[in-house]
């Protein structure tokens, strides 16, 4: 049995009380190391507990910032911004030089204002060919009307002196008869006897050769009717504008896309900034010649309000797009503003394993579903700053 002195058991007498603290250093520290492991262990299982049971995780504000660059190969010809300056959504941050583009641009312009003056000329001289020819149309229109009425009156005239000789005929007929009569009772001579034999005999020539003249000038008035008629249904001679001017109209419509395509290849050389935010990396320079697709500057946004969290695998059939979420702000000092109302707007489909920075302990992984979160109405969070999201509605 070991033996003791001065009442301290467990210590041999013969050791010195620093030897024995010494010899007792190691077994202490080594049983230290294994009571944190432990207390790790069970707190880490009770922080997913408790995730499991409220719903409750842990997400960050979004701040992923924006990198601009060139899709083509170029000169920088302006820098309009500086680094971390504010820049708004829309405003100019580089421009690459376009001289090539604005000289093609120049010949295009040039080559839509020629087609443009051709077809101007074009109009104005098929304007001057149709003139004419609608006068020449007319005028011969005028011609046949004229010949048309010609034949008619002289129709109508030969009529009339046809009629006139037939009534004259019956009127020297009934004279002749009187006057036979009167010769055969020897009250009239025998010359007013022949004079009016002479009359009849005129008058039966004429008719007899009436009968011809009207035939031929009643198919001249037809024929003149029929021409007029005809020449005034098919006189549409106006000469259209289409064969001229429509190969000078597709030309100026293919310069025009010509132009349309110069003018958005000169606006992909003028950089500008799609959000709002600071300039926190400025790679290009006045004069630098760039690779394409190399990086000219990065925006931060200032604000956000998106939420990026990581759905754990207990809760990852707890959330679907569209359901309300509230977030709680961790940066502010007061109640008031700490809480806001969002909704779902992206979750991923499947089970990832989570980056470092939503881990609760760095060391212990963690697997869940990427989840977005949109703040609703105008709340907005700091870029990077940790806030809570509840998808119970519990804190």
């Amino acid at each position: 049995m070991t033996e003791t002195t001065n009442g301290s058991p467990g210590r041999p007498d013969r050791l010195p009380l620093g030897k024995w603290l010494r010899r007792m250093h190691r077994p202490f520290m080594a049983g230290a190391t294994v009571a944190v492991w432990i207390l790790a262990i069970a707190g880490a299982w009770h922080l997913h507990q408790r995730v499991a049971i409220s719903g409750t995780i842990t997400g960050f504000a979004d701040d992923q910032p924006v990198r601009i660059a060139h899709r083509e190969p170029g000169v920088v010809r302006v820098v309009h911004v500086s680094l971390y300056e504010a820049v708004a959504g829309g405003q100019i941050l580089v421009s690459m030089d376009d001289r090539q583009e604005r000289i093609q641009l120049a010949t295009v312009e040039k080559d839509i204002e020629r087609l443009r003056a051709e077809i101007v000329a074009a109009e104005a001289r098929l304007s001057a060919d149709n003139a004419q020819a609608q006068a020449d149309v007319d005028d011969l229109e005028r011609r046949f009307a004229v010949d048309r009425e010609r034949a008619r009156i002289d129709y109508l005239s030969q009529l009339v002196a046809d009629a006139r000789n037939r009534v004259d005929l019956r009127g020297r007929t009934v004279d002749l008869e009187i006057t036979t009569d009167l010769e055969d009772k020897g009250a009239a001579t025998w010359r007013e006897l022949n004079d009016i034999q002479t009359e009849v005999g005129s008058l039966q020539a004429a008719i007899s050769m009436n009968v011809d003249v009207l035939d031929r000038l009643q198919e001249a008035y037809r024929e003149a009717d029929r021409r007029w008629d005809r020449y005034r249904t098919h006189a549409d001679v106006v000469t259209t504008y289409d064969p001229v001017l429509t190969p000078l109209r597709l030309a100026v419509d293919v310069r025009s896309r010509d132009l349309d395509e110069i003018v958005r290849r000169i606006d992909t050389h003028v950089l500008r900034a799609p959000i709002d935010g600071q300039v926190t990396a400025m790679l290009a320079h006045a004069g630098d010649y760039v690779q394409a697709g190399a990086m000219l500057a990065t925006i931060s946004p200032t604000t956000t309000n998106r939420v990026t969290a990581y759905l754990p695998e207990q809760l990852a059939l707890a959330a679907r797009v569209g359901a309300p979420v509230t977030v709680y702000r961790l940066a502010s000092v007061e109640r008031l503003g700490r809480e806001f109302p969002g909704t779902i707007v992206g979750l991923s489909a499947t089970v990832s394993e989570a980056p470092l920075r939503h881990r609760r302990i760095p060391t212990y992984p963690v697997w869940g579903r990427g989840l977005t979160v949109s703040l609703d109405g105008d709340a907005h969070l700091i870029p990077g700053e940790a806030v809570t999201l509840s998808l119970l509605g519990q804190r």
